[in-house]
């Protein structure tokens, strides 16, 4: 995988030693040699830095990619979601890829160690998933890498959590990532409102200095508000304190596609690069990216997941003047939420009430149909 950083392409353009034809195209990353070490003050905080003892641009310690395009090593990404939607499976597909370093939705992944910190599914459950997502992904057993804390009914205390995640990770080694889900689960901890930005502060900064013991990054998921989706941006969406959204380096959502167990993935990060919304397929146990989907087509939150499917709906997504092959007319259905056995439902009955005629295209001699417009 290529890292967008011009100024170490110039930098590394400039060596003659660089001038040859093989190139690495591997998803890697090499820190700098000799990484800036800045003192540390009294109490642990580090100086201010004169503009002129900046280091230079290239020399930069990066943080490493941790999935291609998508996430760092050392940020702090929460994934807001519709409520069974499949958050969860998100999650743990993202785990499992990290621990094995294998694709995650076709992205490469840097090998890390994960914990995964989850406070809502029985340990039994979690661990059926995670066979389950394992055995899919082709791989024999779920990963070494890959630690599960189930605390599901034995403990929703921040600070107790927090004390304990702390004296266990040193035993673990090198953490890349923390997941922790969901955030509302902390709510049977005493003195914990979502919706009070000093409580989400409380756990967000404490579960960030966690973090920071191995510059892992921190993977949370939380739940959208209740009431319909207005037009806002998907950053707006989350449930509770508007700190989740102000706090995060990474936010995502997933929302409801009008096709069936279908999310529209949208992303917004403080120094990634913006990516456009696409379409992931929800059908567990591993989550895949629909190409062909339409990232625009939003179920529309507080009504009906589609609208009545009548013939002359179907019949209206052919274009008039133009003819479409069976398989195209579907394609367009699917896009509007219409099942396959509802599309060929509707397509026998246009076909015997002569509304459409079979035609063999003439760009390219397909059988195509087209409306009767007698």
């Amino acid at each position: 995988m290529q890292i967008d950083d011009s100024t170490n392409f110039l930098k590394n353009l400039s060596e003659p030693s660089t001038w040859n034809e093989t190139t690495d195209e591997s998803f890697s990353y090499k820190p700098a040699e000799e990484p800036i070490k800045l003192q540390t003050l009294e109490g642990g905080l580090p100086p201010w830095v004169s503009g002129n003892n900046f280091p230079k641009q290239y020399d930069l310690v990066r943080r490493p990619p941790l999935v291609e395009n998508l996430f760092r090593r050392g940020e702090m990404t929460i994934l807001n979601s519709a409520s069974k939607l499949g958050k969860t499976w998100w999650m743990m597909n993202l785990a499992t890829s990290l621990a094995e370093g294998i694709p995650f939705i076709g992205l490469e992944t840097l090998k890390s160690k994960v914990i995964y910190l989850d406070l809502e599914l029985n340990q039994a459950d979690a661990m059926d998933r995670l066979w389950s997502i394992a055995l899919a992904s082709g791989l024999k057993e779920p990963p070494k890498d890959l630690y599960l804390w189930s605390l599901r009914k034995h403990c929703y205390d921040l600070d107790v959590i927090i004390e304990t995640l702390n004296n266990r990770i040193d035993e673990i080694g090198d953490v890349g990532a923390i997941i922790c889900e969901p955030l509302y689960m902390f709510g049977n901890s005493e003195n914990f409102d979502e919706n009070a930005s000093s409580s989400m502060l409380h756990l967000l900064t404490n579960l960030e200095k966690i973090s920071l013991k191995t510059d892992a990054s921190l993977f949370l998921t939380h739940h959208y508000r209740k009431g319909k989706m207005g037009s806002e941006d998907h950053i707006d969406r989350g449930a509770g304190s508007g700190v989740t959204a102000r706090m995060m380096d990474c936010i995502i959502s997933l929302s409801h596609h009008q096709i069936e167990n279908h999310a529209i993935f949208e992303m917004t990060s403080r120094s990634q690069k913006p990516i456009r919304p696409f379409v992931i397929k929800m059908n567990p146990p591993v989550i895949t990216v629909a190409e062909n989907a339409d990232p625009t087509a939003y179920r529309r939150y507080g009504g009906s997941r589609t609208e009545e499917v009548t013939d002359e709906r179907v019949l209206e997504l052919i274009p008039f003047d133009s003819a479409l092959t069976k398989q195209e007319w579907y394609s367009r259905a699917r896009t509007q939420g219409v099942s396959e056995s509802n599309f060929n439902t509707h397509f026998n009955s246009l076909r015997s009430n002569n509304q459409v005629l079979k035609v063999n295209r003439k760009t390219d001699g397909q059988t195509a149909y087209r409306r009767n417009n007698q």
